[in-house]
């Protein structure tokens, strides 16, 4: 481990708590040499990537219907985007401070809208970090807030100590595939994270419904402000996250 990496990191952490950060972890790039990246980011010159996360209100994701996401989960969800945003650059800055290089990747910006592409994958970053797994939706499964959260990564080459991946604690379940209002969802016995996002998403129909929402909020001038392409059909299903005992025990553990 190199010299002041433990530090590092507890002060980092400590900075994204004071932000407002839910979650916080490191990942090891040597664990995601493989991971594609678009719209000009590049993993070279960068050792970790430090994945931040924002838990969204039970209240707001109980309230979702397939017919209607509801404003109070689009207005999460755009919160959450902008607080996650603000973090990243604060965290961002911190490390140039300190002499080294940093760059934050915004937490919902798309490269591609078709293929719903960011720069790079959070969820990946977060799972290397040890927040969470992959699930079968698609998305990242914290043990304390199933996939309730929303995630912002920052790419630096100060040392940091790296977090290990957690085991896939969704074994054979398929509720959110069956759930999905579109069946963009397939079903794949992945262990770790699928090959690639193919394998269990289509992106054509998850984004049809995306869309729909989106143009819902639109139409009508008290939501038009919050037209986001929101679904979360497959998050409100998630049976991880919902027990507050659960949520109490892995806080403490």
């Amino acid at each position: 481990m190199f010299e002041g990496s433990e530090s590092n990191t507890s002060e980092l952490f400590s900075e994204a708590k004071l932000a407002g950060a839910t979650l916080v972890g490191v990942a090891d790039l040597n664990t995601l040499r493989d991971l594609p990246t678009y719209g000009g980011v590049s993993l070279e010159g960068f050792s970790y990537a430090v994945s931040v996360a924002v838990a969204l209100p039970p209240a707001a994701i109980e309230a979702i219907r397939p017919e209607d996401p509801g404003v109070l989960y689009a207005l999460a969800y755009k919160n959450a985007n902008a607080l996650l945003d603000s973090i990243a650059m604060r965290i961002a800055s911190k490390i140039y401070e300190k002499g080294y290089l940093s760059l934050a990747l915004p937490a919902s910006f798309r490269v591609d809208q078709q293929k719903l592409l960011g720069h790079a994958s959070h969820k990946a970053f977060a799972w290397a970090a040890g927040l969470g797994w992959i699930g079968r939706n698609g998305l990242l499964i914290t043990p304390s807030y199933g996939p309730a959260v929303r995630l912002a990564t920052i790419l630096t080459d100060m040392p940091l100590k790296p977090g290990k991946p957690i085991e896939n604690g969704c074994g054979d379940c398929r509720i959110c595939v069956e759930s999905c209002p579109t069946k963009a969802l397939k079903y794949s016995g992945f262990l770790t994270r699928p090959k690639i996002r193919d394998e269990i998403l289509d992106p054509a129909k998850c984004n049809m419904q995306l869309n729909k929402n989106k143009e819902r909020f639109a139409s009508n001038p008290s939501t038009a402000e919050v037209a986001v392409t929101v679904c979360g059909i497959c998050i409100k299903v998630c049976p991880i996250g919902k027990n507050p005992t659960d949520r109490h025990k892995n806080m403490r553990s």
